[in-house]
Parts: C-alpha cells; structure tokens; sequence
C-alpha cells in the first residue's frame, strides 16, 4: 500500500477538508456541497455520497458536550432556567456549524480510501 493510501493520513485529510488523495485541493465548493473534482490533482469525488453518517456523528458528539454542559449549569445553579436553555441552544448551534464539515470531510475520506483499497 503506498504512503498516500494510508488510512490515518486519509482521515486527517478529510478532516481539514482536504483531498483525500493530494491533500491540496479543497473538497467542498461551499459550506457542504461536495467538489466533483478535486482542482488540484483532478480526483474525482463522484458516487462518494456520506448520506445521513456526518449528521448523525456530529449530532452524538455535540450531544456528548452539550448534556454534561447541562448538568453542570443544573447542577450548580448558575443560570435560571431561560439561561441554561440558551447556552446549551447557542452551544449546539456553534458545534454542528462547526463539526458538520468536519464530519463530511471525514466520510467522504472514508469512502474514498475503501474505494482506492477495494478497486
């Protein structure tokens, strides 16, 4: 298996939403809409579709800061109720916008290192 296929360095690609194969060009054209071509090597990225995976995972990892955020806000009293609803609500809005790409990157990464592997 060549350098350039190696699984670690293929996450971390998608990750900074990158190639998956040069690690130049950039994957998305906007905030998700996914290239056809990377305009950098000229990869193609069609039939790569992450479907409903990156919102699911961005959904339990948000999940997984915003409950304890909760139950440490309850916990101690810090905010009325009205308080507490809206740093949990700004929270999430700020970690999918965030993490939702990130997720993408890393899926379609996935997807394509199995593609290179299997074909």
């Amino acid at each position: 298996m060549t350098d350039s296929l190696t699984l670690t360095k293929t996450l971390l690609k998608g990750l900074k939403l990158n190639c998956p194969s040069c690690g130049a060009g950039r994957l998305f054209s906007s905030y998700l809409k996914r290239r056809d071509v990377c305009p950098h090597c000229g990869e193609s990225f069609v039939g790569l579709d992450a479907d409903d995976g990156p919102a699911w995972l961005t959904i339990v990892i948000a999940a997984h800061v915003a409950v304890p955020l909760l139950m440490v806000m309850e916990d101690h009293e810090w905010l009325g109720d009205y308080g507490q609803f809206f740093v949990v609500v700004l929270v999430m809005i700020i970690l999918v916008l965030a993490l939702l790409p990130r997720a993408k990157g890393l899926f379609i990464s996935i997807l394509w290192w199995n593609a290179r592997r299997a074909g």
